[in-house]
């Protein structure tokens, strides 16, 4: 009595491609055994044929044809017979998928309906199998091979078809609600570590574009003219480069601020939610940041915090237009 899924591979197949090519199976091995993600992946030959089968319960699984095999299946199919040397060694093309798809969905069907096997039925292909780390699980796989020898005429050649289904699907361990509890719960695991991780703004007021050789010549007493467009608004900048918003300088309790006034292209990218409430006014409650720590604006924002009157509101000034050009004087060893 054979023990694990497709008991009936050998047969199925042999029907199956009799079928659709001039060939005939004969001598078929069908040999068993349970590997690791990693274990398969290092069993599949670059050149192989590789698709994704849908295993019926939401469990990737594959399909692998050597490349022998697959070469052998597609000249008979195309040709009507085998010729007496072998083809050379290449990719599988999509014409090649369509007719070797056709081929497996035909060798599941063949199963007999008592097998849960049969109602598997073949996927994409995978053109790059680089990309087979990221489309399977990483979980256990029941790995059905079926090593035959394929006849027409008085040519023979050799064939390979590896089916790695997930023991999962198969029925053979681990509940299914309990693989969807488990997703879940490391789903949300990540969310959380990449929602607590740092993420580090920067406060431009402006940019001055310089030659290189003016650039080498600053030093100590240098100053830089930023241009009074620049003055109106200041861009918090991410460290890729990216802007997220646009605020206006202003202060809060004796401590510089920006006031978050728009979106880049004015399109809103989330909602703001303050982290004090509002006072009556509008304003801010209190301070940015958290209470154990003073805020860090970067540059020269970092003035020490003095604790004004609560009465005062925060000092958002309306325009910058009558503003003179900023300049930007390096310090000095005083």
């Amino acid at each position: 009595m054979v023990i694990g899924p497709a008991p009936m591979l050998a047969r199925s197949f042999g029907r199956a491609v009799s079928l659709s090519a001039p060939l005939v199976s004969e001598e078929p091995d069908v040999q068993r055994k349970t590997a690791t993600l990693p274990e398969l992946l290092d069993s599949i030959d670059p050149d192989a044929f590789v698709t994704m089968i849908d295993s019926g319960e939401g469990y990737p699984a594959l399909a692998i044809i050597e490349q022998e095999g697959f070469a052998t299946v597609i000249e008979a199919m195309t040709i009507g017979r085998l010729g007496s040397r072998a083809p050379a060694t290449r990719r599988p093309t999509t014409t090649d998928a369509a007719l070797l798809g056709e081929l497996l969905d035909a060798t599941f069907r063949g199963l007999g309906a008592e097998d849960p096997c049969s109602a598997i039925r073949c996927g994409r292909p995978v053109q790059d199998h680089r990309l087979l780390p990221v489309l399977m699980d990483e979980v256990s796989y029941d790995i059905v091979t079926l090593n035959t020898t394929l006849v027409s005429g008085g040519v023979t050649r050799g064939m390979v078809i590896m089916l790695a289904l997930p023991r999962a699907a198969s029925g053979d361990e681990d509940d299914p609600v309990a693989v969807e509890e488990a997703k879940k719960d490391w789903t949300d695991a990540m969310e959380d570590a990449v929602m607590a991780s740092p993420a580090n703004l920067r406060a431009e007021l402006g940019r001055v574009t310089l030659p290189l050789s003016e650039v080498m010549k600053l030093g100590v007493g240098s100053t830089l003219t930023l241009p009074l467009s620049n003055l109106e608004e200041v861009k918090l900048v991410a460290l890729d480069g990216a802007t997220h918003a646009i605020g206006r300088l202003g202060q809060t309790r004796g401590m510089r601020a920006i006031r978050l006034t728009g979106w880049p292209n004015g399109t809103p990218q989330h909602t703001m939610i303050d982290a004090m409430p509002p006072t009556a006014s509008g304003g801010f409650g209190g301070q940015l940041g958290h209470d154990t720590a003073e805020p860090d604006f970067g540059g020269g924002f970092g003035a020490p915090m003095v604790d004004l009157p609560e009465s005062e509101e925060p000092d958002f000034p309306a325009g910058m237009a009558g503003m003179a050009p900023m300049s930007l004087d390096l310090p000095t060893d005083d």
